[in-house]
């Protein structure tokens, strides 16, 4: 006879029910995440939720790309969507605009929820060089990390023709759409004002008829701070200031000695607010920019929209786009004799020997006014498949539980315009 045998239960250990809860887990975050497209029940003329995340971001405050992200805000709120600022938080679409560590991990949590990241090339290997110490050695190696993060766009967004140029080349290996939007001003702000000229000669100390010329920018050898500080050291009769600053910590030994050196009508206030720049754009004689590349440079946008003369390096960049003689006034070179020829461009612009650009100046920076900047920016969100997305509840249970550490709150109700954070 054959004896009926009961099989044995064994019993789970708990190495087995944790992996249980992990696949239940994975299996909710699965169902949980949306599509690309929006939901049947969300009108397409919604706003936008855009992550503008800040993490690391804040380290670049004081820099262009810090302006870029600060515009960039502007834009988005002026077209009605919203401004989201914590990744856990319900969004739509991304921004970033960093080169730093938390870049690919935000793009990763995006493409997790299938939303479209927009990553902003605001740097390329050449203008990375000359900037800090060991720069030049390793721009190599930071072509590469910044060719991997805009690798991780849906599509790249960089701020002129001649930028697109450098990152389209074989070596950054992008193929997502490269869309060029500029960075934009302010122009309402940015704006002539001839009653500055005296409160900024008062707030210097300076008799009403000194000449003053101004920069801005970080104390990098490629912003041409050497050159600027030479030209100075030639025209002492005038009054250079130069807006901006950098962590000591981060000068190259050159710079260094520049600033320790500069000759006394060399001044250097540091970084200062929008307001005082635009007193000093509107007060000063003219704006003296003697940047060795550029992807586009903000502050020059804000000193035409302020109508002061301006001087600048013959750079690729300035010359395509704000050609000599039409927007600006260009000195071309980088050798011993490049600070000479700066010095004696400035004297004839300073005495009105050369032509007057400025309203020339003030017209094409109304072309990039954040208004126009925020037009361009909606086209690129629609062609980029950027659609508003029904906030969902997760699931119930346990599943829910383990997943709602993880993921966005998804309530029923939006937050105010500029809350998220």
């Amino acid at each position: 006879m054959y004896m009926r045998t009961r099989a044995v239960r064994r019993p789970r250990r708990t190495g087995d029910r944790a992996a249980h809860r992990v696949r239940t887990a994975l299996r909710a975050v699965r169902s949980a995440l949306p599509g690309r497209q929006p939901r049947g029940d969300v009108r397409s003329d919604q706003p936008l939720r855009v992550l503008m995340p800040r993490g690391l971001a804040g380290l670049a405050g004081q820099s262009g790309i810090g302006a870029a992200m600060r515009h960039q805000e502007m834009a988005v709120r002026s077209l009605g969507h919203q401004v989201v600022t914590n990744p856990l938080r319900p969004f739509d679409v991304v921004h970033l605009n960093t080169p730093f560590p938390d870049t690919p991990l935000i793009a990763r949590w995006a493409h997790l929820w299938r939303r479209p990241v927009l990553m902003w090339a605001h740097s390329t290997e050449d203008d990375f060089r000359d900037s800090f110490p060991g720069a030049n050695a390793v721009a190599p190696l930071f072509r590469r990390w910044i060719a991997h993060l805009y690798r991780r766009g849906d599509a790249v967004v960089t701020p002129s023709e001649y930028s697109r140029a450098l990152i389209s080349a074989p070596k950054y290996g992008l193929t997502a759409p490269v869309h060029v939007l500029s960075n934009g001003v302010d122009t309402t702000f940015f704006r002539p004002d001839p009653s500055a000229r005296e409160r900024l000669r008062a707030s210097l100390g300076l008799a009403d008829d000194a000449t003053i010329v101004i920069s801005v920018g970080m104390h990098l050898v490629r912003k041409g701070i050497l050159d600027w500080v030479e030209v100075a050291r030639r025209l002492p009769g005038v009054t250079f200031i130069w807006y901006g600053t950098t962590d000591e910590r981060l000068l190259t030994a050159d710079v260094r000695r520049a600033l320790a050196t500069a000759p006394a009508n060399a001044l250097f206030p540091g970084y200062v607010s929008a307001e005082t720049l635009r007193e000093s754009y509107c007060g000063a004689d003219a704006f003296c920019f003697l940047s060795k590349e550029e992807t586009e440079g903000i502050v020059l946008w804000e000193a035409l929209a302020c109508e002061i003369p301006a001087l600048v390096r013959a750079i690729p960049l300035y010359r395509e786009r704000m050609p000599d003689g039409v927007l600006t006034h260009q000195v071309a070179g980088d050798g011993p004799e490049f600070a000479g020829d700066v010095a004696v461009h400035l004297s004839e612009l300073l005495g009105g020997r050369l032509a007057d650009l400025t309203a020339a100046g003030r017209t094409a920076a109304e072309e990039v006014d954040l208004g126009q900047v925020a037009r361009d920016l909606q086209q690129i969100y629609d062609v980029t498949g950027a659609r508003p997305h029904r906030r969902r509840r997760l699931v119930s249970g346990d599943a829910g539980d383990a997943t709602a550490r993880a993921l966005p709150t998804r309530a029923a109700g939006g937050a105010a315009p500029g809350a998220g954070r």
